[in-house]
């Protein structure tokens, strides 16, 4: 699959994803994972939902990335675009998920504790990223190249997420 067809399936999962209705429950019992007192969406919800939005954004980079720096080679396109979306949206989702466990409410978090976060993140995505540009790129040099492109686009995507994120803060249906 070339890195052109893996971006054309990739903007239509998430059109499909885009305009699929949200199937609303009821709520269940007071839950730290699930209790929302504020109205706010569930951390699960939130947490999957601020996922799909960085890593459609993020993968986009990645394949751009991929494409400069690996070599982009079709062949090894699909298997690129497959790993990398899989392992960034599992790191993404746990790592975002233990964030909002642990981590301040939304509407109490500072710049500094946006720091904080992700600087931890990047540091965790910055091996994801290594071991897969040494797999798909073939050598270290072509892998810190890697790394070091994907650290400042990412951050800028990160950063921006979190911060679109906290300002819209979307609620929950029927609130």
């Amino acid at each position: 699959m070339t890195v052109r067809g893996c971006l054309s399936l990739l903007v239509m999962v998430l059109a499909l994803l885009a305009t699929h209705p949200v199937q609303a429950q009821q709520p269940a019992p007071a839950d730290p994972a699930t209790a929302a007192t504020d109205g706010s969406l569930p951390v699960w919800e939130r947490t999957l939902y601020k996922t799909l939005t960085y890593q459609a954004v993020a993968n986009l980079s990645d394949l751009a990335l991929y494409d400069v720096l690996l070599g982009g080679a079709a062949v090894a396109g699909g298997g690129f675009f497959v790993a990398n979306a899989a392992s960034a949206a599992a790191l993404y989702y746990g790592y975002e998920y233990a964030w909002q466990m642990v981590g301040p409410p939304p509407g109490e978090k500072t710049h500094e504790d946006i720091l904080h976060k992700t600087v931890l993140y990047r540091v965790l995505n910055s091996s994801r990223n290594f071991t897969l540009g040494l797999t798909f790129g073939g050598s270290t040099t072509a892998a810190i190249a890697f790394v070091g492109a994907n650290f400042v686009t990412d951050t800028i995507i990160f950063v921006g997420n979190e911060y679109a994120w906290d300002l819209f803060r979307p609620r929950a249906p029927g609130q």
